[in-house]
């Protein structure tokens, strides 16, 4: 159909003529010999099925070996996917690069092209598999169309890698790898730190991704939002992200998923060593999220390694790592989580405890906020407490409503409810000790153990100038007091007591007084 291949001459209509061709007889695969293609106008799909199938490619800065597609001038997109008939259509081994002119000094920006690749409603599959995006500067954008595949996709980008939105089927993106294919120069990767979105997802009604890397990006995973709606039931198993402004940074509101493995870093470009500023390993600044991470570390930030903003997002992370954050020095917290003025706080639960590295101090959270960092359980049950520490049947669980308990060895040992009740030494039916608090109260009873030498106390405190203290026995018992192991006082009481015997110390140079008092008028 006219392809020359040799990087100069525009073979787009040759490649239109030969897609038009085989929509004529049905579709099938066109094939890419070991040449350069140079795409100077568009390439359209409409309507058919089409396996784009090239001759592989050598990884490098620059077009070498195997099938490549040049790019040298804006204003078109290089190839389009469209219609329902065109589902099945793939992309395979095959190499795209596009020519930048701009000098490579401070306020780089790259040449303005399109995505390379766009799918527009299409509703169902089309695949990129083994594809090399060389100093391209966006890659692929899905639009209404579900069940894509992308996989093996590598190379450099500058402002976008994948862009999807109104998939309302799963798709799945594997084995991405973003890296300096093309360039490591400073200011290119500088550009790329406060502008590239590796993988941008808005409405997505679940999707897979896994084994994926970038370095050099503002964010590698971002979840963000369109006119319909947000990604929902996502998955991520391994994501690894360097020299990233943010690894994860959800900015739209609802989104809803889970990460298995996160490891984020959040280094500048330049000076060497220096962190980048405004960095975070996961951002959230929408609200009502709901995100689940298994195993999180988040390496080299200036402040937080997670951010909470928004209203009502609640976030899981099983086991937590920090590395070298507050670098500024100032007590920023591992986790900042905001205060919400209107609507509902923020909480975070840590499955365990966190391991924090090379913090200047900075605690795990902030303070200053109604938003809540805690480790969380289920409720539990007596013989498999929610919390267990050591084993299995010691920790704590959760009784009824308002109430906590805590269990030794299959037995409970402690409760405290809601009402200020405390029993202690066994369950509630039959305990050692039991506090119980009376609403609205001011005076306590405080037991104080002693230094050597001196003996500790029980007495009465509270807000009342002058507080008695009680002793009471039940029923007909009486009151003991012992002393080397045998009885020095006993107080009890008639049936119906009306008299009593009062002990009164005294003042300096005046007796101690027993006194006879009561109802009666001679005692």
């Amino acid at each position: 159909y006219g392809a020359v291949g040799d990087g100069v001459a525009n073979d787009a209509p040759a490649i239109q003529a030969a897609v038009d061709a085989m929509a004529a007889s049905g579709g099938g695969v066109l094939q890419f010999g070991p040449r350069r293609y140079r795409l100077a106008s568009p390439v359209t799909v409409n309507g058919v099925s089409i396996i784009f199938q090239g001759a592989g490619f050598t990884e490098g800065p620059a077009p070498r070996d195997g099938t490549w597609f040049t790019i040298d001038t804006t204003g078109f997109t290089p190839f389009t996917f469209t219609g329902v008939n065109t589902r099945g259509c793939a992309v395979r081994d095959i190499a795209v690069h596009q020519t930048h002119g701009a000098a490579q000094v401070p306020g780089w920006t790259p040449t303005a092209y399109d995505f390379v690749f766009r799918v527009q409603d299409c509703l169902g599959s089309i695949d990129f598999e083994n594809v090399f995006l060389c100093a391209v500067n966006r890659g692929i954008w899905i639009d209404n169309s579900g069940r894509f595949n992308i996989q093996r996709l590598r190379g450099q980008v500058f402002t976008g890698g994948i862009e999807i939105d109104r998939s309302y089927d799963i798709g799945r993106i594997d084995h991405v790898h973003f890296w300096t294919f093309a360039t490591s120069d400073d200011d290119v990767l500088a550009y790329q730190q406060q502008n590239l979105d590796a993988i941008l997802l808005r409405r997505n009604d679940g999707i897979f991704l896994d084994d994926i890397f970038a370095l050099g990006a503002r964010s590698v995973l971002r979840f963000s939002a369109s006119a319909s709606g947000v990604t929902t039931k996502f998955y991520v198993g391994n994501l690894y992200t360097d020299f990233a402004k943010y690894g994860v940074w959800i900015d739209g509101s609802g989104v809803d998923g889970q990460i298995a493995n996160a490891t984020t870093q959040g280094e500048a470009i330049t000076p060497v060593g220096a962190v980048l500023p405004g960095s975070n390993g996961i951002r959230i600044d929408g609200s009502n999220t709901r995100l689940h991470v298994g195993n999180l570390r988040v390496d080299a930030v200036e402040s937080n390694a997670i951010v909470v903003a928004g209203s009502g997002n609640r976030f899981d992370v099983f086991s937590f790592r920090a590395e070298r954050f507050n670098t500024l020095n100032d007590g920023s917290a591992a986790i900042q989580v905001a205060n919400v003025a209107s609507g509902t706080p923020n909480a975070v639960y840590v499955g365990t405890p966190p391991l924090l590295s090379n913090g200047n101090g900075g605690p795990l959270a902030n303070t200053g906020t109604n938003g809540f960092v805690a480790s969380g359980g289920p409720a539990g049950r007596i013989d498999r407490p929610g919390v267990m520490v050591g084993g299995e049947n010691n920790g704590l669980y959760l009784p009824a409503s308002g109430e906590i308990a805590t269990v030794a060895g299959g037995t409970e040992v402690l409760r405290a409810t809601s009402a200020g009740t405390v029993t202690v030494g066994g369950p509630t039916s039959a305990p050692g000790f039991r506090v119980v608090t009376p609403a609205s109260s001011v005076n306590v009873v405080e037991a104080r153990s002693a230094i050597t030498a001196q003996a500790p106390s029980l007495s009465a405190a509270g807000s009342d100038a002058n507080v008695n203290l009680t002793v009471a026995a039940k029923g007909t018992g009486t009151v003991v007091a012992q002393t080397r192991g045998a009885t020095a006082l006993e107080v009890g009481a008639a049936a119906t007591p009306v008299n009593s015997v009062r002990i009164n110390g005294s003042a300096t140079g005046t007796a101690v007084g027993v006194v006879a008092q009561g109802s009666d008028a001679n005692i």
